[in-house]
């Protein structure tokens, strides 16, 4: 489907730009940690949304079903690291939450369990075409989804006119994983790795831009300006 003389060229590296690709997504769950260090620091997940790791959780299980379907090993040991992390996290929040907000935590992980069951339970059904181009359609929307979450806070980057709030290093390991995984998605001739990543490329330079216009020593700068 996608041949190019540079395509044919880089076939025999297809596996490396894979784990390339594996290593930068993995590096892009590791700053996860910096969410869970704040939270230890404060003693409390009060403030911080628990849906990147949840989600992750559920979006993670779903990638390593369709990549055992597409049998892709730099796909599937990606999905692997990705959900472990994603455990981690999420029994890392649970432990740092208070009783009286376990509700609301509960409530998430249980919508979020019965939405991956129920699109695991029919990507189970088996490797036909109709089944695989619906759960490639769903895992595209998630995995956008799960990309722009740092744009949840678009609103008050622009009201701060900072973008301090944002995580650079995991959206340049975003960045980067994105476009390796584009030309993984060529050489496997995967129309919706590629068009996945294609979309998500752009979403990655929307929130790289957010850094050039929006400096996050802007906001510092203006209150050293006021003292």
């Amino acid at each position: 489907m996608f041949t190019t003389p540079l395509l044919a060229g880089l076939e025999a590296h297809r596996e490396r730009i894979g784990q390339a690709a594996g290593l930068l997504t993995v590096a892009q769950y590791l700053a996860g940690w910096f969410i869970c260090s704040d939270i230890r620091r404060r003693g409390t997940s009060a403030g911080v949304s628990p849906l990147r790791f949840i989600g992750g959780c559920g979006l993670s299980i779903l990638q390593l079903q369709y990549s055992e379907k597409l049998q892709a090993p730099a796909l599937i040991w990606t999905s692997i690291f990705t959900l472990a992390f994603s455990l981690l996290y999420s029994l890392w929040f649970w432990w740092y939450t208070p009783p009286s907000g376990r509700g609301a935590l509960y409530r998430l992980t249980a919508a979020v369990a019965t939405v991956t069951a129920g699109l695991y339970a029919y990507g189970a059904q088996g490797d036909g075409p109709d089944v695989m181009y619906r759960l490639g359609m769903v895992l595209t929307v998630l995995a956008l989804a799960f990309i722009a979450l740092p744009l949840a806070q678009l609103r008050s980057i622009i009201r701060a006119k900072s973008s301090a709030g944002l995580p650079l290093p995991a959206i340049l390991a975003s960045t980067g994983a994105t476009v390796l995984w584009l030309l993984y998605g060529l050489l496997i001739n995967n129309t919706f790795i590629v068009v996945q990543k294609i979309i998500a490329m752009g979403l990655c330079t929307v929130q790289l831009s957010l850094f050039i216009i929006y400096p996050a020593s802007t906001s510092s700068g203006g209150e050293k300006k006021k003292q």
